[in-house]
């Protein structure tokens, strides 16, 4: 449990730990909305509580709209919290783990809005001390914004510049620096880009510096779409090889004197993703892995998510389905995410998630039994959601609660954003 805070906050999910720090999603009762706790318990040092009210102190004092406001902080007897806003959005570490990078026409402006950001920080002396990824939030339709505060780190404001140089390439690419530049990694990056964020990287930019080079920077170019004439010379080409694989085989089965030979497909290890269409006949998979119930997991909602049509995701019909609420803006915007739970029994082998929206950007979890938060789960793997069945090769977990968690939901014709599923399977 975090140090004691004032009963006008009312703390309603544990988020996890950010090193030391431990994050509550938590209600202002005062003003009715909800708000970010950041403590330290019992078991830091006195001196490590100061720095953590410190740093935060330094945040509270500067006014940027790329960083997370703060709204107290505190020192008790028994450790420090620290009170923020919550704006909803999943930092750029979890979107990297959702192999969703921030899209290139966002770049600029949050990349320099940042830097701004942390150039205001630094000019009413205050210092981040640890940026990452994990510090920055961001969703569509909101500027990214710098959090993280109170974390033990340096107190060289040069490192912070550093650091947040290596966190926005990582933002765009996907990837840490180090290998290619961003230009060649991304299409439309221009390369000035490279020069201003590896320079940066390199300690030879204040962030001031690095704020008026972004702003500076020629906008990123939108990839070149293929004229009329190319597409059509790569549809004669297709069709040319078409035709020349189907005389292959016909002059190899005339000599042969027998049905040709079907290669089977090779199989690889690990969480494995395929995409085939669902058919209109189902069959009940059978074996060792079956599924014991279904439930929905909204911590950061009402609790729950169309609960009455969960049956519908195991009765093997595929005219019916799940569908989550229906939102007004990205899910993202409003909540970490939302899941669909299913306690297994057995040792499944594969998952599939059939008709499940196409674009959900989603990610699957396990843990030995169910549990109230995402802490303490292990992660196997992270992908967006393809046409017809999404399917997975798991590795061996014996029964336990699997968790499909939807970060990003797509938009949909009659308005507003849903993800619907029709069927979850399980083969052994």
């Amino acid at each position: 449990m975090p140090t004691a805070i004032p009963d006008r906050y009312s703390l309603e999910v544990r988020l996890g730990r950010d090193g030391d720090i431990e994050e509550w999603l938590a209600t202002d009762r005062s003003l009715d909305r909800p708000v970010l706790v950041r403590s330290l318990g019992p078991d830091t040092t006195p001196e490590r509580r100061t720095r953590f009210v410190s740093a935060v102190s330094s945040a509270a004092k500067t006014t940027h709209s790329h960083l997370c406001k703060v709204f107290t902080v505190a020192e008790t007897d028994a450790g420090a919290y620290a009170v923020l806003e919550w704006h909803g959005g999943a930092t750029v570490a979890d979107r990297i783990g959702a192999h969703r990078p921030v899209e290139l026409p966002d770049f600029l402006p949050n990349a320099s809005g940042l830097a701004g950001a942390l150039a205001a920080l630094h000019a009413s002396g205050g210092v981040h001390g640890r940026i990452d990824p994990s510090a920055i939030s961001y969703s569509g339709g909101h500027p990214a914004k710098l959090g993280g505060f109170g974390r033990d780190g340096s107190s060289d404001p040069g490192e912070d510049v550093r650091s947040l140089a290596a966190a926005l390439e990582t933002s765009l690419t996907g990837v840490p620096p180090g290998g290619p530049p961003p230009s060649e990694r991304v299409d439309g990056v221009p390369k000035e880009v490279d020069v201003i964020l590896r320079s940066a990287q390199s300690g030879d930019l204040t962030a001031d510096q690095l704020e008026k080079a972004l702003r500076a920077a020629p906008t990123p170019r939108a990839p070149r779409p293929q004229t009329g004439a190319t597409s059509r010379k790569l549809l004669l080409s297709a069709i040319g090889l078409v035709i020349l694989a189907a005389l292959l085989v016909a002059v190899g089965f005339f000599f042969s004197g027998s049905d040709p030979t079907v290669i089977p497909t090779p199989t690889t290890s690990g969480p494995t993703q395929t995409s085939v269409p669902p058919t209109i006949t189902t069959t009940t998979v059978t074996g060792e892995a079956n599924i014991l119930d279904v439930v929905s997991f909204d911590p950061f909602g009402g609790g729950g998510e169309n609960d009455q049509l969960l049956t519908n995701l195991t009765d093997s019909d595929l005219s019916t389905d799940w569908r989550s609420e229906t939102y007004n803006d990205p899910i993202a915007q409003l909540k970490p995410g939302v899941g669909i739970g299913i306690d297994v029994i057995g040792t499944p082998a594969a998952i599939d998630l059939v008709s499940m929206s196409e674009g959900t950007v989603f990610e699957i979890y396990w843990s030995p039994q169910r549990t109230t938060d995402l802490e303490g789960r292990e992660r196997i793997v992270s992908a967006t959601a393809s046409p017809g069945i999404t399917s997975f090769n798991l590795p061996p977990r014996d029964g336990g609660h699997w968790l499909v968690w939807m970060v990003d939901v797509p938009e949909v014709a009659d308005g507003g954003y849903r993800v619907s599923i029709s069927e979850v399977r399980f083969r052994s």
